[in-house]
């Protein structure tokens, strides 16, 4: 009798046998949870609503598979040259010390450490938060990361304090087929403050897997602002997951820029679950060759008085694939809500995709909601009328490109990071 593997199995059969028996007893727990819910789930098919337009059949075809070995030790080079920042570097999932740059508070006014070592010294307090946001049974995905996570970021600002200058977390993939699955745990006290940078690159990598989760709690008048860059090789899968959570009078702002890889998903929830909390959701695409970058957005407008304004942009070109999915959920007793979102596109060739679909779903009466989008070529009149003053059409499309993601760009405060984004940006352009 012979027995054949699914695409699944084969794709799960690689990550067994990963050790992690010396943590906690209610990690332990989380961590057998996800495998439950993995043996039960099926991964996403283009038949599912939510991934009609992005399909995983070929990632679950490759051998996938954790690796720890580092064989290019040059990671000054994939760090953000003038950032003046704390750093905390991750290669194929693990913290490394050894190219990291956190300083121990004296104060106290915050806690920055790898996840492994706060499952440790934090436990008592990560319990609480970690894995509700972002729980295994929200798909495959989700699953596969609480089961087999390797480590990560656990940040928390304490009460009333604001971190003197931003935290920068790279993650860089090595190897090839190599599996990479950091988690994420942020949190910021009351009336606390921080701004992340989170960057996703390659070393010498062929073939890999970013599965990413991030969990983030914004507590009474917290603020936070993320800035999320993935520039990994033509040869790696990214798929992430951001889930917020937001007490009252909070803020929480977030500039995602997918801007290289085979194939990007985000998947970003947000629960404003506070009077007069703000969210505050801008991204932008480049997509050349075959690129196919995918935007999901989900924002719950649970309590009343809150705000969110969302923008997506695009820009495609080649046979390079955008999508963007954005719901909007206003509950029953979230009255006097402002909700406001626009998904743009520009295509620059014919074999160019960009699938758009906003949503709207309210049960609260008393609310003012809009969503839009428009896809489109460029405005040929604008054009001309640059080449008519002496400017040649190369130089003119790229001029009518950068205004179109001014935008978002310049949501951006920290300039060294703009410009780090800009940088890229026109290596793509050229």
């Amino acid at each position: 009798m012979s027995f054949t593997l699914t695409d699944k199995e084969r794709f799960l059969i690689n990550f067994e046998g990963q050790d992690f028996s010396k943590e906690g007893k209610n990690f332990i727990k989380v961590r057998e949870l996800a495998l439950e819910y993995l043996k039960e789930s099926d991964f996403p098919t283009t038949k599912d609503e939510l991934w009609k337009y992005t399909s995983v059949n070929s990632l679950l075809k490759e051998g996938f598979k954790p690796q720890t070995s580092i064989n290019n030790p040059h990671i000054d080079a994939h760090k953000i040259a003038g950032l003046d920042a704390y750093q905390m570097v991750f290669i194929n999932g693990f913290f490394a010390p050894l190219f990291s740059d956190v300083q121990e508070d004296e104060l106290g006014d915050f806690f920055l450490m790898n996840i492994n070592e706060a499952k440790v010294k934090r436990g008592q307090f990560m319990e609480q938060y970690f894995g509700v946001l972002a729980k295994a049974k929200f798909g495959a995905f989700n699953a596969l990361n609480a089961a087999y996570s390797q480590d990560g970021v656990y940040l928390h600002v304490q009460p009333g304090k604001k971190v003197d200058k931003p935290i920068h977390l790279l993650f860089l993939n090595e190897g090839t087929n190599v599996a990479v699955q950091p988690r994420n745990l942020i949190v910021i006290g009351k009336n606390a403050s921080a701004e992340l940078l989170i960057s996703f690159d390659t070393i010498d990598t062929d073939n890999a897997l970013t599965n990413v989760i991030s969990e983030y709690v914004v507590m009474d008048g917290g603020q936070l602002t993320v800035n999320k860059l993935q520039y990994e090789n033509d040869s790696t899968y990214h798929v992430s997951t951001d889930s917020v959570y937001q007490h009252k009078n909070s803020v929480f702002h977030i500039n995602t820029f997918p801007l290289s890889g085979k194939m990007i998903r985000n998947n970003l929830h947000i629960q404003l679950d506070g009077q007069n909390a703000e969210a505050k959701l801008f991204g932008l695409n480049y997509v050349n060759g075959k690129e196919h970058f995918d935007n999901h957005t989900f924002v719950e407008h649970i309590k009343p008085n809150c705000l969110s304004t969302e923008l997506y942009k695009s820009v495609v070109n080649d046979n390079g694939v955008s999508v963007f999915n954005g719901k909007i959920k206003v509950h029953v007793d979230a009255q006097k809500t402002l909700a406001y979102q626009s998904n743009k596109n520009i295509i620059t060739h014919d074999d160019a995709k960009a699938y758009s679909k906003p949503e709207l779903e309210i049960y609260a009466d008393d609310v003012k909601c809009s969503h839009g989008s428009t896809t489109g070529q460029f405005d040929e009149e604008a054009v001309f009328y640059l080449r008519a003053r002496g400017i040649k059409e190369s130089s003119a499309r790229k001029l009518l490109l950068n205004a179109f993601a001014g935008e978002v760009l310049d949501k951006v405060e920290n300039g060294v990071v703009r410009e780090f984004i800009e940088k890229k940006i026109e290596r793509k352009l050229n």
